[in-house]
């Protein structure tokens, strides 16, 4: 069985964690938006808290493990760029563009995170959308899914 990568150290001689916020929070989109579910994971508190626009929230490391794994098993892959992130106080805001692909169907809007660290862990993670901006991803993966240059595309990372 393969060990899995130590994520969000501590500093041995001060005991505070060796990332701030905005650095767990960079390297959490990074990793969802490659696919790497397990370095995801190990961001995670073992009681994370994530909430989501127009969904149940997900109580604990497990239940959003098995999120992470569905994407993973199914063919709906999902794929986020890191527009913007900013730190305040023990907690990042994140700005990304975050993509639902099922096959001729792209997906794609963006999405502010909020995420709150302790200990070099996320404890709670919140993700609003727009509602208005949801529908129209809908509108236009349907659109790219007839006629392929409107498709939408990812764009860079500006982080």
């Amino acid at each position: 069985m393969r060990r899995p990568r130590h994520i969000g150290t501590i500093d041995p001689v001060n005991n505070f964690p060796l990332w701030s916020p905005q650095d767990v929070a960079e390297r959490f989109v990074d990793a969802l938006g490659s696919g790497d579910y397990e370095i995801a994971e190990q961001l995670l508190a073992k009681n994370v808290v994530y909430r989501r626009t127009g969904g149940r929230p997900l109580r604990g490391r497990a239940a959003i493990a098995r999120h992470f794994r569905w994407h993973a098993r199914t063919r709906v892959a999902m794929q986020a760029v890191l527009l913007a992130s900013e730190q305040s106080d023990d907690a990042a805001l994140t700005e990304r563009v975050t993509a639902l692909v099922y096959g001729p169907l792209c997906f794609q809007f963006r999405v502010h995170g909020t995420f709150e660290v302790d200990g070099g862990r996320i404890v709670a993670w919140r993700d609003e959308a727009d509602v208005r901006d949801v529908a129209k991803a809908v509108a236009r993966a349907v659109a790219g899914a007839v006629y392929a240059p409107a498709r939408p595309t990812l764009p860079r990372a500006a982080v």
